[in-house]
Formats: structure tokens, sequence, C-alpha cells
């Protein structure tokens, strides 16, 4: 009988988030035009590129821990993964409630900086450098070639 370790538990609940998002929410959120075929050049596309990405590395999790064994589980771990995966999801779900109020670019502005300083980066020319590019490639890429429409909010 095989007992399921974090490792696959984590991959097994990805796996369903990414079959989710493949199969529920992005046909009923996402929208396309009808002249665009399904695996054109759409939003739809990163969508199911996502969840595709995503389900392939959590069934790498899921065969990886179950090859393992018990040997993660054989050791106490600290608090410390947790509140950092708590952090998270908390930035991640601020960010999602932020972006249809003071717009999309501030608010991935402001919880990428809120990452990036969590996770040690202390130097403000890179951050805002690595802001420049990113937001700069999301724009280009979504806004003018896409014509993705964003979340706009009181700053844009």
């Amino acid at each position: 009988m095989v007992k399921f370790n974090r490792d696959t538990m984590a991959g097994s609940i990805l796996l369903a988030f990414s079959l989710i998002l493949a199969f529920i929410i992005t046909p009923d959120q996402v929208e396309m035009h009808r002249s665009v075929a399904l695996l054109a050049l759409s939003p739809r596309l990163f969508c199911y590129i996502t969840a595709g990405l995503l389900g392939l590395t959590s069934a790498v999790l899921i065969i990886a821990s179950l090859k393992k064994g018990h040997e993660a589980d054989a050791h106490p771990t600290s608090w410390e993964p947790l509140l950092r995966g708590l952090f998270c999801t908390a930035i991640a779900c601020a960010y999602a409630a932020l972006a249809g109020i003071i717009g999309f670019f501030v608010s991935t502005a402001l919880a990428m900086t809120a990452f990036l300083l969590y996770f040690g980066v202390r130097r403000w020319v890179g951050i805002v450098l690595f802001l420049v590019v990113v937001l700069g490639f999301i724009y280009v890429l979504f806004i003018q070639a896409l014509k993705v429409v964003m979340p706009d909010g009181l700053l844009y």
C-alpha cells in the first residue's frame, strides 16, 4: 500500500488544479475570437501552455516522491516552508484583489517588489531594472501584440 507524503499530496493538488485550469477555468473565463483557431497565438493558448507545464511538473513531482518513498517525512521539518508558502499566498491574494482597484501594472509592480525583497534582493537598481524589463515585456506581448485587456484601476 502506498502512503502519500507531502510531495505526493502537493503534486496531486497541483495536478488537479492544472486540470481545472485547462478544462474549466480557461474555456469559461478567457475569451477567444471566433475567427482564431484553438492553438493560434491567442491569450487562451498561453493559459493552456501554463496548465500543461503545471501539470507536467506536478506529475514529475508525484513520480519523484513515489520513487523516493517515505524518506521525506522521516525527518521533522521546521515551520519556515509553511510560513513562506503562507506569505506568498497572502501576497498573491492581495495582488489579485488590488489588480482591479489600482490597476494591473501597479499591482504587478508592487507584488513583484514584495516577492523580490522577501526572497533577498536588496539592490533597488536590480529591482527597478527587473520591473522595467518584465513589465515592458508584458506590455508589448499582451497589450500591443495580443490585444489583451488588463484590469484598469485608479492608477492604470
